[in-house]
């Protein structure tokens, strides 16, 4: 297995990326992309729309495309920050609240929270770090009370509209802020609109709400998988056969990330897409679909793309069929299962790549930006980008869970923060207020 590179070669071409992106944001005149009104939410994060290549790439290059910025507001912020956003699909808007004067100067503030009650293990891992926030920010003298709302319904079943009525069931409650875990950021337009008007800001995560009232954090979900495919094509030296993984087909998140894979392996003559089997999203589907699939395609398979939360499975697919050699597989939201099948091949000279992302990071992340906002520090922007991280041979360990095994169903370890202080600053007019 080709260990993944960092020579010289692998440098300028992401410098040749990053300084595109600069130029991309800086040129008037070019047309931004259409914003997508949707907002469903999945593990993978991110809403997608269409977008146009601003730059023709070579095999193993990031694509960059222009993001949807139509007041050409990106360019006055950080360069950290604006070539965060290459490919970002939703409309970026002038945040409604950079001007907000601290709430939390006048006493322990409200904090709604809008919770999804999916019993996935990331959702669980993000209320759990609300929760403890709160607590300490109690504690502190910055919050007085964490009210919580989970939208349900007969049978267990959520709709739009059982969002719609928790969202303003905190608002009647006497929220000064809300965070919110969209199933419709679509759907929730109105009512966080209705909410700001009455000078209760919304943070989101991973379901756009198009408003200058929300604050919208997500992963980049062109940026990240352009990046995480690019590096794959370089592990296996621009040659061979790949599989896509996908979620459910035809949604949004999912047709976005298969569509920008394709994008970057487009130039690359000498790989062959062989496939894009349907899991579900998650381990057990991928894992059948996945035998299901080489049990008619005999060929091998060198790069596998699996676009999230199906890491374990898609491992478990491989061994199952038979198949001697593990493909490259990119890991994006790992658990400590997959993470496991990771360390389990390792002494046989098996190297990945993964974009880590758990629970504890989005709570936190949501907390933050929640709380600075309160405190005056004035967002600038409608929305803010989770950086893109990754987990390599050199890093593994950090992530690994002790004990965990290739079934667990556990995330992995948190390591660091999504939203590290210094890039997060770059949204924010006055920070650290």
């Amino acid at each position: 297995m080709t260990k993944l590179s960092h020579t010289e070669g692998r440098m300028k071409r992401r410098e040749r990326f990053r300084g595109g992106m600069l130029l991309a944001l800086a040129l008037p005149g070019v047309l931004a992309v259409s914003a997508c009104g949707g907002g469903g939410s999945s593990s993978a994060g991110g809403n997608a729309g269409g977008a146009e290549a601003f730059s023709a790439v070579s095999c193993g290059d990031v694509p960059v495309v222009e993001p949807n910025d139509p007041d050409g507001l990106l360019k006055d912020l950080p360069e950290e920050v604006r070539a965060a956003f290459n490919g970002w699909p939703d409309k970026i808007e002038a945040s409604a609240w950079a001007g907000l004067e601290s709430k939390a100067a006048d006493g322990p503030i409200t904090v709604g929270y809008l919770q999804q009650d999916s019993g996935s293990p990331v959702a669980a891992a993000l209320s759990a770090e609300i929760k403890r926030l709160a607590k300490e920010s109690k504690a502190a003298g910055d919050v007085a009370e964490l009210l919580i709302e989970t939208p349900g319904g007969a049978g267990g079943e959520v709709t739009a509209a059982d969002q719609v009525r928790a969202f303003e069931q905190l608002v009647r409650k006497g929220a000064d802020i809300i965070i919110a875990q969209p199933l419709s950021g679509e759907a929730l337009v109105g009512a966080v609109n209705s909410a700001g008007e009455k000078g209760i800001p919304t943070v989101t995560f991973t379901g756009y709400v198009a408003s200058p009232y929300a604050l919208n954090i997500s992963p980049n979900g062109f940026d990240s998988v352009a990046q995480t495919v690019a590096r794959g094509v370089e592990m296996i030296d621009g040659k061979g056969n790949m599989l896509i993984v996908q979620g459910i087909e035809g949604m949004t998140v999912n047709t976005t990330s298969v569509a920008t894979a394709e994008q970057v392996v487009e130039p690359c003559e000498d790989i062959k897409i062989v496939g894009s089997p349907a899991g579900d999203f998650s381990d057990p589907g991928a894992k059948s679909a996945v035998m299901s699939f080489l049990a008619s395609h005999p060929e091998d398979i060198d790069l596998v793309y699996q676009v999230a939360s199906m890491g374990a499975g898609t491992f478990a697919g491989f061994a199952d069929a038979g198949r001697e050699d593990m493909p490259v597989i990119l890991d994006n939201l790992p658990t400590a299962a997959s993470i496991a099948w990771w360390e389990e091949l390792r002494p046989g000279g098996y190297q990945g790549l993964a974009i880590p992302g758990t629970g504890t990071q989005f709570g936190e992340a949501l907390w933050e930006v929640a709380l600075r906002t309160m405190k005056g520090e004035g967002p600038k922007i409608n929305q803010i980008a989770l950086e893109t991280q990754f987990i390599t041979d050199e890093n593994i360990d950090q992530y690994a869970v002790a004990g965990a095994t290739t079934t667990s169903a556990e995330e992995t370890e948190t390591v660091g923060s999504l939203l590290p202080s210094e890039y997060l600053d770059g949204y924010f007019t006055t920070p650290g207020q």
